[in-house]
């Protein structure tokens, strides 16, 4: 049964992860047609893919999801 329990987070996992990485990729569509929504986009999909990097110990990816987040953070601000 653990097993079980382990397969089904770590799918979860890879979702979250996909999903993130698609969210950066629609952030950018967004940006480009001046989206004011497109940060916050970037921030929720690095957000996620900072997070599944760290289950999966790419930890370097994980500082750079984070860095970028702050800057989409940043870009929100001054774009406002």
């Amino acid at each position: 049964m653990n097993n079980d329990a382990e397969k089904y987070e770590e799918k979860i996992w890879e979702r979250l992860g996909w999903l993130g990485a698609v969210l950066v990729v629609f952030g950018y569509y967004l940006n480009a047609n001046l989206c004011l929504s497109s940060w916050c986009v970037w921030v929720v999909g690095n957000i996620l893919v900072a997070g599944y990097s760290v289950r999966k110990k790419a930890y370097p990816t994980a500082v750079m999801s984070i860095v970028i987040a702050l800057m989409n953070i940043y870009g929100y601000f001054k774009w406002v």
